[in-house]
């Protein structure tokens, strides 16, 4: 269809190739209305009997009506649809950045496969709830745009469930294509597509991206069917054996056989990639993993030829004979019913598939953030209640929020030798034991917030230099910005908590020993915080683990300014001065620097450092932590 080449339809002047399928061409073409670049995919008639041409119209006229009322931040959106000379196209917005499976062929770290994939998941919960189902969710059908941004697309293999009357049956089944064989749920070979299906190949492209490998892989649809049928999914940690106990059950789970034996709904998936990335708990089990771990003999097998029934044992070959006698049955349903889309219309499927990069053990390190185990160091010896009973060092309060213990006890706080006035003159504060929050509150934090209509939105849901941010799955795990005192105070509030005072906050953050930084006494760089000229925007809240303080608390200094409760007074601190009335009109204190230099302020990262800021002003720079007395 090179032809079109330099041909207009209607108002779209075709400019160049961009992909071809099995069903359509795509071509980049400029819409010389609006002056700007679009993508147009163009459905092959070819592929399709010339008896069967009127029904693809009336089908193609209902999926682009369909597809036109999607509008989603991570779903390629359809602008247009018509007819050129007999052959349907779709218009759709063009991305420049290339596509997922380019970024494919080695293992990526986990955090970054999961941060890419959350928002594809999150357009295909929308999908779902407007009772669609993609059914080709692969690599190549995730584009990204220039800002790396991923957005879903070809919704080419679409099926409207549901179906009210015969017609609609009709053309919902008839000459459709089933998908592609390596991301097709084991369901899915029979017609039985559901939702669960498209969760199933969402699985399967993150274990491809975690892993550098595709599950299962053959050189024909049957293939992959027969080792699908016969095979245990090769344990992630087999590839990859850094990776946490947790993402390889998720994997598991979520790739499981049965779709009983998956995740209810991709929002239940999301929800649990979102556990992952905060380093809560998950819901998957582990014994599915060790039931499989006993079946693997810890070599992982990647032969591209499926096993001869002939050199297996008598189960195993029994197992495989009705296997094969699925796929066959399979096939020979699929050639009575239409099936020869599969060969006529797509030959590429039975074409050998591009091999993956051998990928080798990975030596990543990443780890989910301890909930339990951080033992810190130079913790006062008075940690336990006067019955003896340990006071435990981290809880998770009502929402699931982990808090760390600091402790009761005197500290230092202010230094008379920092060169930062306000922080003068140094005093000793004797406090009561409390739980202050172990990371800053993050954006999926406060978004729970905003869901039970407790809490406002952000007043700007952009950051500093990312155009989408708060409500971009990317960031979930990044701090909450704009965000003024009072809505900070009204989400602590809606946790059970408070924003910790001044006093509370720098015993947080330095412990006993006076120590300049919440690490001790190095002077700051980027493996200890987020400090100006490390990122040029905030990060991820548990990324530094170096600069834990002495409590095991992270960020205290650096990423963004922190609300505190206090009302700015000059020292010595006195809480009963006033400072703590929550009514009161005046400036608030922040503390803990920041990732920018703004305000005039240098953005000093030192345990005392103390910057007003008008209770009402919301920034890039600013955001929060909750604290609860013990």
């Amino acid at each position: 269809m090179s032809g079109l080449i330099g041909q207009n339809f209607g108002r779209y002047h075709i400019l160049e190739l961009l992909g071809e399928g099995g069903m359509a061409t795509v071509y980049k073409a400029h819409d010389t209305r609006l002056e700007r670049e679009v993508a147009i995919k163009v459905i092959r008639r070819s592929a399709f009997p010339p008896e069967e041409i009127e029904m693809l119209l009336k089908r193609f006229e209902r999926e682009a009506k369909a597809l036109g009322r999607l509008s989603h931040p991570n779903i390629v959106g359809v602008i247009d649809y018509g007819e050129y000379e007999g052959q349907p196209y779709l218009v759709m917005v063009y991305l420049p950045g290339g596509t997922l499976k380019q970024r494919l062929g080695k293992p990526m770290p986990w955090r970054e496969a999961i941060q890419l994939i959350l928002p594809i998941a999150r357009a295909l919960e929308y999908v779902h709830s407007h009772n669609i189902i993609n059914r080709d969710v692969k690599p190549s059908n995730i584009l990204m745009t220039e800002d790396g941004q991923p957005m879903l697309t070809d919704f080419g293999l679409v099926k409207l469930f549901e179906d009210k009357n015969k017609e609609s049956t009709n053309l919902t089944t008839s000459g459709t294509g089933l998908g592609t064989p390596d991301y097709m749920a084991p369901e899915q070979w029979t017609g039985q597509t559901t939702a669960q299906s498209d969760l199933y190949s969402l699985g399967v492209v993150l274990y491809e991206m975690i892993t550098g490998y595709r599950p299962y892989i053959a050189d024909t649809p049957a293939g992959v069917l027969l080792k699908q049928a016969t095979e245990s999914l090769p344990l992630p940690k087999q590839y990859v054996p850094d990776l946490p106990q947790n993402v390889e059950s998720v994997l598991l789970k979520v790739l499981a056989k049965k779709p009983e034996d998956r995740y209810p709904d991709v929002c239940s998936f999301a929800d649990e990639l979102q556990n992952l990335l905060a380093g809560r708990e998950v819901s998957a089990s582990t014994i599915k993993t060790e039931r499989l771990r006993e079946q693997m003999t810890g070599k992982v097998e990647r032969s591209r030829t499926p096993a001869s029934p002939s050199d297996l044992q008598p189960a195993r070959r029994k197992k495989t004979f009705l296997a094969l006698t699925m796929v066959f049955g399979v096939l020979a349903v699929l050639v009575a019913s239409g099936g020869y889309w599969l060969v006529s219309a797509n030959p590429g499927m039975f074409a050998a598939p591009t091999p993956t990069q051998q990928a080798t053990p990975s030596s990543i390190a990443t780890e989910i953030p301890p909930t339990e185990t951080i033992q810190p160091t130079g913790v006062p010896t008075n940690t336990l209640l006067p019955t003896g009973t340990p006071i435990p060092l981290e809880i998770k309060d009502s929402k699931n929020v982990p808090m760390r213990l600091i402790p009761a006890g005197e500290f230092t706080m202010g230094d008379d030798n920092s060169g930062d006035l306000d922080s003068r003159p140094a005093l000793t504060v004797d406090m009561e034991a409390f739980y202050i929050d172990k990371f800053e509150v993050t954006n999926e934090m406060y978004d729970a917030c905003v869901y039970a209509v407790e809490c406002r939105r952000p007043l700007q849901l952009g950051s500093a230099t990312r155009s989408s941010y708060y409500k971009n799955s990317v960031y979930a795990n990044y701090p909450v910005i704009y965000v003024d005192w009072k809505m900070a105070k009204t989400y602590c509030e809606w946790r059970g908590a408070r924003l910790p005072t001044e006093a509370e906050w720098e015993k947080a953050a330095r412990g006993t020993d006076g120590r300049p930084y919440p690490w001790g006494t190095d002077e700051p760089d980027c493996s200890f915080a987020n400090l100006s000229g490390c990122v040029g925007d905030t990060a991820p809240v548990d990324q530094y683990e170096k600069g834990q303080s002495v409590y095991g608390v992270y960020g205290m200094s650096g990423n963004v300014w922190e609300w505190t409760s206090s009302l700015f007074k000059f020292y010595p601190y006195d809480p009963a001065d006033g400072r703590e009335d929550p009514d009161a009109l005046g400036d608030r204190m922040a503390r803990g620097g920041s990732w920018h230099l703004f305000g005039g302020n240098s953005g000093n990262v030192r345990t005392d450092t103390r910057f007003k800021l008008d209770a009402g002003y919301y920034g890039a720079y600013v955001g929060f932590r909750c604290a609860v007395s013990k």
